[in-house]
């Protein structure tokens, strides 16, 4: 790089920075309002009227899907578009034609993704403070949903108002298209994918704002739900030889299920380099009927949660459990989420999911960790998401470039004191708001 490219994007790193560290207080401000709406999955209409009113005191277009997501545009401000209606009817027209003139111009279009929903806070006797009031505390914000992920939320709007102040002194890379969705915790990429059908959305890239200790996500193992049915024949416990014990059947899947976790883990090992290869499938819930001490029950069931590994797919993961030699007479029952948004929209959304990894030698991984080292002096880390996320859809689905990057720890998210470290919160906004402006040397 010249000399002069190298005092440019010093300029702007540290204008950025500046800029973000004016605006910090008002990205926990907001955070906070998003922590105190009890935003559980199918209930979010609280959390969208927040940010439809954050969007739109700040003049940034933004749109409600048919489902509930919300769609904020983040325009270079020289393009000044007529402003248009929450519900416009020419807002899919809009959004192409102001695309089709930032492609025309040389942009990109980068997507951010986070979601409204939360999981609940059903023990809040166990909190050391209301799990829906955001509170500062030694460097952390604790609430439920700081990490999981509205600390990454707040970050991502707030960076869309970042560089409207940015773009008035530096020249845009990318319009940002902020993506932020319902039902995320219960049915993932279902939202993320109806937000793109109705708007005809077709970004270059798609960063993921899910807690990752602000590394670099570069994929993460499917995800496979499934119950496992087994029946017999009912029968008194006096007698019970009379009967054909159900519960005994799912015992022998339950160990079958045991076997073939173990053997993948024999196999694979448990090092980080070979997450994408083994799959992990853990039995949850058991239940029997009839649901009484006096009978031997005919029907149990248990629920099934795996990890599916790089072309694992729910016909591979059920050969395999049924070549056990446990395996009893069993019923295999994929699940669907068939739940409603909190504007009435049903579902049918089957739960399996592909796993999905972007390459450290792809262009976009190069951007973004260019991008993180010119802006925090230092390599990023990366690595492999062990759980799920909406990138089952842009990535697995869409075949998107998609990459992950957000503050908060993973094992903290869904936990009684939940929270985000403002360090790292800090981190995301400066990084969310310097990735419009950034440009990777070849």
């Amino acid at each position: 790089m010249d000399g002069l490219k190298r005092i440019m994007l010093q300029d702007l790193t540290d204008k950025v920075s500046e800029i973000c560290d004016n605006f910090y207080e008002n990205c926990v401000a907001l955070l906070a309002r998003l922590v105190a709406c009890q935003s559980i999955s199918g209930n979010e209409r609280e959390c969208a009227e927040v940010l439809v009113t954050f969007f739109r005191d700040r003049n940034i277009p933004c749109f409600r899907d048919s489902r509930g997501s919300i769609l904020a545009v983040s325009l270079p401000r020289q393009f000044e578009p007529e402003p248009l209606s929450e519900h416009g009817e020419n807002a899919g027209k809009w959004l192409r034609v102001e695309l089709k003139k930032a492609r025309d111009k040389g942009l990109k279009i980068l997507a951010f993704n986070a979601h409204m929903d939360v999981v609940s806070a059903e023990n809040p006797e166990e909190w050391t403070s209301d799990p829906f009031w955001a509170v500062r505390r030694n460097g952390r914000i604790y609430g439920r949903g700081t990490c999981d992920m509205k600390g990454a939320l707040a970050a991502m709007a707030m960076s869309m108002a970042v560089a409207r102040e940015v773009d008035r002194d530096f020249d845009r890379k990318c319009v940002v298209l902020g993506c932020f969705c319902t039902e995320e915790e219960v049915a993932e990429g279902l939202a993320f994918r109806d937000l793109f059908e109705e708007f005809g959305l077709k970004p270059d890239m798609v960063i993921l704002g899910e807690p990752s200790k602000m590394q670099i996500a570069r994929g993460q193992r499917g995800k496979l739900e499934i119950m496992v049915e087994t029946s017999g024949v009912c029968a008194h416990t006096s007698v019970p030889e009379a009967g054909d014990n159900a519960a005994y059947k799912l015992a022998r899947v339950l160990l079958a299920i045991e076997n073939v976790e173990a053997e993948e883990r024999f196999k694979f090992g448990m090092e980080p380099n070979n997450t994408m290869k083994r799959s992990t499938v853990v039995a949850t819930t058991l239940k029997s009927w009839p649901n009484s001490k006096s009978f031997v029950p005919d029907k149990a069931m248990t629920h099934v949660t795996a990890r599916l590994a790089m072309g694992e797919t729910l016909a591979t993961l059920s050969k395999k459990l049924q070549a056990d030699e446990n395996w009893p007479d069993a019923r295999i029952i994929p699940i669907v989420y068939r739940g409603k948004s909190y504007l009435g929209v049903e579902s049918d959304w089957n739960a399996e999911h592909s796993a999905w990894e972007t390459e450290q030698s792809h262009p976009f991984f190069g951007f973004l960790a260019a991008a993180y080292e010119e802006l925090c002096a230092e390599k990023p880390v990366d690595k492999i998401w062990p759980f799920s996320t909406d990138g089952v859809y842009s990535a697995g689905i869409a075949g998107i470039p998609t990459l992950g990057i957000g503050p908060g720890h993973e094992e903290i998210a869904h936990k009684t004191d939940e929270w985000v470290s403002e360090d790292e919160l800090k981190k995301a906004l400066k990084l969310y708001s310097f990735l419009p402006f950034f440009r990777a040397e070849k």
